[in-house]
């Protein structure tokens, strides 16, 4: 059994930020991300992830990484979109994080990289 919908799809993201990734939802609340940028050399990282699914196609996928990057991911997978809310540590910042959002659009994606004709 799935422990989410989205596990065993991948997708690719390429937000208006300039910062583009391949994201692949995996078992066990795992996501891996995959820069596809060349000046980010392949980097990637795997993530314990929480999603929560709602009407109309729309995911809520969030996670926290090692180096305290938080990432909430808001994907509509309808209208091929997603919007990003980041914080990272920062002291200059209220609360001692700094704020970061962007978004673009979510297609995914099959094994290939090609864009997936299953749809959402």
């Amino acid at each position: 059994m799935k422990s989410n919908p989205l596990e065993g799809r991948s997708a690719k993201i390429l937000f208006d930020s300039g910062l583009q990734f391949r994201i692949d939802f995996l078992q066990d609340n795992q996501l891996r991300w995959t820069s596809i940028r060349q000046e980010d050399a392949g980097a990637t990282d795997i993530e314990t992830i929480h999603v929560e699914q709602y009407p109309s196609g729309i995911f809520s996928v969030d996670w926290i990484e090692e180096s305290g990057l938080c990432v909430s991911y808001t994907i509509d997978t309808l209208n091929h979109y997603v919007k990003s809310f980041m914080t990272f540590p920062d002291r200059e910042y209220r609360g001692g994080r700094r704020p970061f959002t962007h978004e673009g659009p979510f297609h995914f994606i099959s094994e290939d990289g090609k864009q997936d004709s299953k749809g959402q």
